[in-house]
């Protein structure tokens, strides 16, 4: 009779540990943030309708020409604030966003900005529900009036939690998107990106393990761009 109880005992305990050990790996490895996944973070950067880049640059392309520019205050600097929200099919968001800016003039026309935004607050697309904050530093030229284009260069970073699901299953990841913008280019009629390069870096953290991916970046106009990552491209809708 002991050594009956002995061997269930033991029974019970392998089982145990080999149920624990396997679940452990499902949990591990359904954590993991993969290209694809890396991609997708990438993408809502981007996005307007996540407060992304095109919104900071398409948004204050249309200042610069209806407002900034028509009636500059040479070397003067100057602050605004507005609230981002958007609904839609592909996403929701809601955002605080500050702007702080240098106009520079050329015998008093208006020749380029310096832009400084932040923003904080949330956004929500299929897979990803993230609470962050950017902060972008950008240098503007074109806004003499018989400029047809904007050109955008500098810089963007947004930090902040999110919740991705990855294989049917909820994770939490802290994350870092690093943005460089290249002559980007934006109609000063439309005030959409017409073209432009870039570059981009994500480290994400799932409180076990570090994923980092880069890539790059052509905006193509017409809405779209595309990131390489690693020799293979995605194509992404702007909106």
């Amino acid at each position: 009779m002991t050594h009956k109880k002995t061997w269930i005992i033991a029974i019970y305990l392998l089982a145990g540990i080999m149920l624990f050990t396997n679940c452990k790996k499902d949990e591990e490895t359904a954590a993991e943030v993969s290209q694809d996944d890396a991609a997708e973070m990438m993408e809502a950067t981007l996005m307007e309708s996540t407060g992304g880049v095109t919104e900071t640059v398409e948004k204050s392309s249309e200042e610069i020409v209806t407002d900034y520019a028509l009636f500059p205050d040479c070397s003067q600097s100057f602050d605004t604030t507005y609230n981002f929200t958007h609904t839609g099919v592909r996403a929701t968001a809601n955002y605080s966003i500050s702007w702080g800016y240098i106009i520079t003039c050329n015998l008093g026309v208006p020749s380029s900005m310096a832009l400084q935004a932040t923003s904080a607050g949330t956004y929500s697309t299929n897979r990803i529900s993230s609470n962050d904050n950017t902060t972008a530093n950008l240098n503007i030229t074109g806004l003499q009036p018989t400029a047809t284009n904007l050109t955008f260069s500098g810089n963007l970073a947004r930090n902040g939690t999110q919740s991705l699901t990855i294989n049917s299953k909820t994770h939490s990841i802290s994350s870092t998107i690093t943005l460089t913008l290249n002559n980007v280019v934006v109609n000063k009629t439309t005030y959409e990106i017409q073209s432009g390069s870039g570059t981009a870096l994500l480290t994400a953290d799932n409180g076990t393990n570090t994923f980092t991916f880069s890539g790059s970046i052509v905006f193509n106009g017409g809405g779209s761009a595309t990131i390489t990552i690693n020799g293979t491209v995605y194509e992404i809708d702007l909106s």
